[in-house]
């Protein structure tokens, strides 16, 4: 189990990669942002933006919608936030940076979200993009079903 220290640890270090993005792009540096970027950071499992709003809105962090919509736009522009839309349309995120590739199995009842690797996966689709001439700049691959417990019911 990962120490408290080194969680810490590496969340702050997350959090700085974060604010040489936003400084490299000549944007401002906020207190708001540095707040919303540790509560991500925080986070173990899948949120959405209205969630990590309500989280924050819970702690006494007194910060707008607008500005935690666009940190976390910014987080994804920086790499170290990904963004899966459903297939309800609706955005949710998980903190990627340092983290291993990986795609998902997403239940349509439940909502529950089942993280997977598999190396032959990855090795076809880069298989894929050669043939095709393709320079592969990442991917996203969101299988949608049933999940066990749903099929039990």
């Amino acid at each position: 189990m990962v120490s408290i220290l080194l969680m810490v640890k590496i969340m702050k270090n997350e959090v700085r990669k974060f604010q040489e993005f936003v400084r490299r792009n000549k944007l401002l540096w906020s207190n708001e942002r540095e707040i919303i970027a540790e509560q991500v950071f925080e986070n173990h499992f899948h949120f959405t933006a209205d969630e990590l709003f309500i989280q924050l809105d819970q702690k006494g962090k007194n910060i707008s919608r607008a500005t935690v919509y666009r940190t976390l736009d910014l987080l994804e522009r920086g790499k170290l936030v990904g963004k899966i839309q459903l297939q309800s349309g609706k955005h949710i995120y998980e903190h990627i940076f340092g983290h291993q590739h990986h795609d998902h199995l997403i239940c349509q009842e439940c909502g529950k979200i089942i993280e997977f690797h598999n190396d032959k996966m990855e090795k076809i689709q880069k298989k894929i993009s050669r043939k095709e001439n393709f320079e592969m700049q990442g991917h996203c691959l969101k299988i949608y079903g049933i999940c066990s417990k749903c099929q039990k019911k």
